[in-house]
């Protein structure tokens, strides 16, 4: 480990417990934020490989509805 980081995990261990709560999801805010991020950049990556990058997006919301309710159908059926 690097030194900043033993620092680091010393500060957050003499926290107090309502502060690390606070901490703890603030860290798990970032971290679904910065996941929703890369998700999308790999999203739009994709969708400019395959030449849909310019479509509208109600063009792409009614292929995604599309692929969600062959899903649906095919993993719940019944």
């Amino acid at each position: 480990m690097t030194a900043r980081v033993e620092e680091l995990a010393r500060q957050i261990a003499s926290l107090e417990e309502s502060d690390l709560q606070a901490l703890l999801e603030r860290v798990e805010e970032l971290s679904f934020r910065h996941g929703i991020n890369a998700l999308s950049d790999r999203y739009r990556k994709r969708l400019k490989e395959q030449g849909k990058l310019n479509e509208g997006a109600e063009k792409i919301l009614m292929q995604l509805k599309q692929i969600r309710q062959e899903i649906a159908s095919r993993e719940y059926q019944g």
